[in-house]
């Protein structure tokens, strides 16, 4: 019969982990301290007839509690008998150390009711609501086995089953006899295990049966599943778990997640197999384990051209299983990836990246001209000149590392000074400069050229005065023509001059 929806299942998980002590239940108030501690002096499965006298410690105020008696007879069933807003006593007490505890006690009368009972304080103020609970029985009837945790176990945690055994421990308690309560303690329980494929944590179809072997010993029952005898594909699947006393009285029943992982995830491993220095390898991984909402884990490790080997960090791994980083030196890079699911089943795979040097480009300058090999560069004598491989380029990586050398005729001038000036050459008698570039892998260029001083010639004074002594005799000269045609120039009257009378006669 199908029985996976998830409405019952949220109701029978919330049962069940109410039954049970501690409970935790979320609100939105601030939290207590992590080691608030509320205890009681009872055991879970004390016997009360009719008279419910129960006592504990807290390490913290008891000011604002609720103490509650509910009613869980029934698989499902969550009745209130009884509730209190305040303890019938809360005493403090001090320690030697100076810490504070409270001691604290409360009573209930229920003559004529007979149940399986849960006893539970809650703190309320400031708190997250955090609930402590103790399982007892009242009254002759209505008694059934209660299934819990074991203390050593994790409620919440998932049964996961790979290659070995699984052994699974619970606390059973019996319901009291009428004869001894010490006989409880050697019966044995019916135990009744079904599983429903559930790869989202809702079953997809039918609960089907699953034989284990079990055994009772003063109230822990073991579960052993056996990895071989459990016939169960790889995936995730919903436990519903109960057990019967030899009366067929049922428990609770429990329900937790079951991962069944026995075989080995496939793994694709690729990434480009050659690429230039600084340039970003990237590694992508592929994983296949088989079933819907696998879970499994991703161990990178590197080992570097120069043999170191180093652990990723955490910037370097991207989303969906990929690995990114920067190829800083030449070599081969050698990178791991280590697989592993939650069955314990592991997969390692390798990848080797060649990472190839790039060499520097040299620049170098003067005047802002860019000088080639063998270039004869002219300068002059006088003047103060520079040349300067500032503008060089190569990697990032290997940019701040380059080592500059200066030759001069073929012999060492200077080095880690990416320019030369002209006080840096002491002697008179010079041709050639060399420059050679080295990065930190060893590529080296270098470029020779020669240099040609130009003499400056000295200006004389004379050809200036010579000219402009002629200049100014001629202009004098100039000066002299125009007054003396001035001068010589007659000057004639303003007067009309007549003529002599024989012309006129004439």
């Amino acid at each position: 019969m199908f029985r996976g929806n998830s409405v019952s299942i949220c109701l029978v998980s919330i049962l069940s982990i109410l039954i049970i002590a501690p409970v935790t239940l979320n609100s939105s108030k601030a939290e207590l301290p992590d080691d608030t501690i509320l205890e009681f002096d009872q055991a879970d499965g004390l016997h009360f007839m009719d008279y419910i006298n129960v006592s504990g410690s807290s390490s913290v105020p008891l000011n604002s509690v609720e103490i509650s008696l509910w009613n869980v007879t029934a698989t499902g069933q969550y009745d209130l008998l009884n509730s209190s807003s305040s303890l019938l006593s809360v005493t403090p007490f001090e320690t030697d150390l100076g810490s504070t505890y409270w001691l604290w006690n409360h009573e209930f009368n229920h003559e004529d009711e007979s149940c399986t009972c849960l006893v539970r304080i809650s703190l309320l103020e400031q708190t997250d609501l955090k609930s402590y609970g103790l399982t007892i029985y009242l009254g002759p009837l209505n008694h059934r086995p209660v299934l819990m945790f074991s203390s050593e176990s994790d409620q919440t945690s998932q049964i996961i089953l790979g290659a070995q055994d699984v052994e699974l421990r619970y606390d059973v308690l019996l319901p009291p006899t009428l004869f001894s309560l010490e006989t409880n303690s050697n019966l044995d329980v019916l135990t009744t295990l079904s599983v429903c494929p559930a790869p989202f944590g809702i079953c997809t179809d039918d609960y089907s049966p699953l034989t284990v072997l079990h055994e009772l010993i003063d109230g822990e029952l073991t579960l052993t599943m056996e990895a071989l005898s459990i016939d169960l594909a790889d995936g995730l699947y919903l436990v519903d778990f109960h057990v019967q006393s030899m009366s067929l009285k049922e428990s609770n029943t429990l329900i937790q997640y079951l991962a069944v992982d026995r075989h080995p995830p496939n793994v694709t491993f690729s990434s480009i197999s050659e690429l230039l220095e600084s340039e970003t390898i990237i590694v992508d991984l592929n994983v296949d384990d088989g079933y819907e909402g696998s879970v499994y884990s991703i161990t990178w490790t590197i080992i570097e051209p120069d043999g170191e080997l180093r652990a990723v960090s955490s910037t370097e791994i991207l989303d969906d299983n990929r690995l990114s980083f920067n190829a800083e030196k030449q070599g081969v890079y050698q990178i791991f990836g280590l697989i592993r699911d939650i069955g314990g089943n592991f997969v390692n795979v390798q990848q080797n990246v060649s990472v190839s040097n790039v060499e520097p480009q040299l620049d170098l300058r003067y005047d802002g001209f860019k000088i080639s090999n063998n270039q004869t560069v002219t300068v002059k004598s006088t003047d103060e000149w520079c040349f300067s491989a500032n503008q060089t380029t190569d990697t990032v990586n290997d940019i701040d590392s380059l080592q500059y050398n200066w030759f001069v005729d073929g012999k060492s001038l200077l080095s880690g000074r990416s320019y030369l000036v002209s006080s840096d050459i002491k002697t008179n008698d010079w041709e050639d400069i060399t420059l050679t570039l080295t990065d930190n892998d060893g590529a080296s260029s270098s470029i020779t050229f020669s240099v040609e001083e130009q003499e400056t010639q000295e200006s004389s004074s004379f050809p200036s005065i010579t000219i402009w002594t002629t200049l100014l005799f001629l202009l004098i000269l100039s000066i002299i023509i125009i007054i003396r045609k001035k001068i010589l120039t007659p000057q004639e009257s303003d007067f009309v001059r007549w003529s002599d009378k024989k012309s006129y006669d004439e």
